[in-house]
């Protein structure tokens, strides 16, 4: 989709890592955003970044897990912007538990918001732009969890892998209607949060799975969201960003 002046995204979970760094790469190129988070003060001091100072942004308190919350986002936003233009769906909620452990209220909180919610709003999204005739892009942030095996976490992996399919068959459904729907798989991305929650040896053992030699980073995944909002001929696609990890 050809970026206008008047673009608008709309990033769930926005406030932290790769959904920030997204947000602040499309006011870099002139994207208004809303931000959304499950708990709004925590992008009251954000918003006030010098690279969100030349474009709009609205901050809103999203809950994935809530229909009507996921409605009144969408609404909200093309009432203050008179349009919604991008969807970018990061927000995820992650499980490291056993498989013969896992409960169904556990099921239910991963799923229901990396899948069902991210599926709700990218439907909402999608009438919208039906409704106003106008092209759409919508990209999910998915995971190699959700291509590869990796013990302890089944529910965050099925959820993700759930996420790459989800893409292919809306972008089926919505390509006449010039809806564009595409996926990023990141590796391991060693945000500040991450970095602090692995020791050195956990870091170098899992270096050594890629043969790139690092760890993605946040810049990565927002560059190739980047691309996948402005490839105009691209849709139904999954781009992995893991330094070559899954392919050996």
């Amino acid at each position: 989709m050809p970026k206008e002046n008047n673009c608008v995204a709309i990033v769930t979970g926005a406030s932290t890592g790769i959904g920030l760094e997204i947000s602040r790469t499309l006011a870099r190129h002139g994207y208004s955003i809303a931000m959304t988070t499950r708990h709004a003060k925590n992008l009251k001091d954000i918003v006030t970044e010098p690279v969100f100072r030349n474009v709009s942004v609205l901050p809103i308190e999203l809950e994935l897990l809530s229909e009507k919350s996921i409605s009144e986002t969408i609404q909200k936003v093309n009432t203050e912007f008179g349009r919604v233009d991008v969807l970018v769906n990061n927000a995820a909620t992650a499980l490291v538990k056993p498989a013969v452990d896992v409960n169904w209220d556990d099921w239910d909180t991963v799923v229901n918001a990396n899948l069902k919610g991210s599926f709700f709003l990218s439907s909402q999204f999608a009438k919208l732009c039906l409704d106003s005739k106008h092209s759409g892009a919508i990209v999910n942030i998915a995971s190699t969890h959700g291509l590869l095996g990796l013990a302890g976490r089944s529910v965050y992996g099925i959820s993700k892998g759930g996420m790459v399919q989800m893409a292919r068959m809306l972008a089926i459904e919505w390509a006449e209607n010039n809806i564009r729907v595409n996926t990023v798989s990141p590796g391991t991305v060693m945000t500040t949060s991450r970095e602090k929650s692995l020791d050195k040896e956990a870091q170098i053992k899992m270096l050594k799975r890629i043969p790139y030699g690092h760890f993605p980073k946040v810049k990565d995944v927002a560059e190739a969201v980047l691309y996948l909002i402005e490839a105009e001929n691209v849709t139904g696609q999954n781009i992995v960003v893991d330094g070559g990890m899954s392919v050996t």
